[in-house]
């Protein structure tokens, strides 16, 4: 194999790596596990986490038929409450704003497919008001640290 394919392979194993990881993330956020201390400290984790968020968010209230607008302004305005909750004493936390942002993808798949399974809905909003609860819970407790 030539340099250019093995760059090639190299950059799409790198980028399986990513999402695979950003689902391991959504799944043990979802499940209470999630541990923000493991979260990129990163400013461009933070876009990624929230433009993925955007899409997913408009993508729920597109199939469920909101109109453009409306969807528009509810993605806007959840992303606006997950970037206001990740600060504290005029500090933000990029880990936390990352991990509201995967969680939030999680959410909103579980959201998509709760459409087409009659009932579960519900369990969806209330396990997901649990995980985000739990989330913000340990990034005010001491010992995550992850304020500092």
């Amino acid at each position: 194999m030539d340099n250019k394919g093995s760059r090639e392979v190299n950059m799409r194993s790198k980028q399986s790596g990513l999402v695979v990881a950003i689902i391991h993330h959504c799944w043990r956020l979802l499940s209470f596990r999630g541990d923000l201390k493991l979260m990129p400290d990163s400013t461009g984790f933070v876009w990624v986490a929230m433009g993925a968020s955007f899409l997913g968010g408009m993508t729920e209230q597109l199939v469920r038929g909101r109109p453009l607008t409306l969807a528009l302004v509810t993605t806007f305005v959840w992303l606006g409450l997950v970037l206001l909750a990740s600060k504290k004493d005029g500090a933000f936390n990029r880990r936390l704003a990352s991990a509201l942002g995967l969680l939030t993808m999680g959410i909103q798949a579980l959201l998509v497919l709760s459409i087409w399974i009659p009932g579960t809905e519900w369990l969806v909003a209330i396990w997901s008001g649990l995980a985000v609860m739990h989330l913000l819970s340990n990034a005010n407790n001491d010992r995550t640290r992850v304020w500092r």
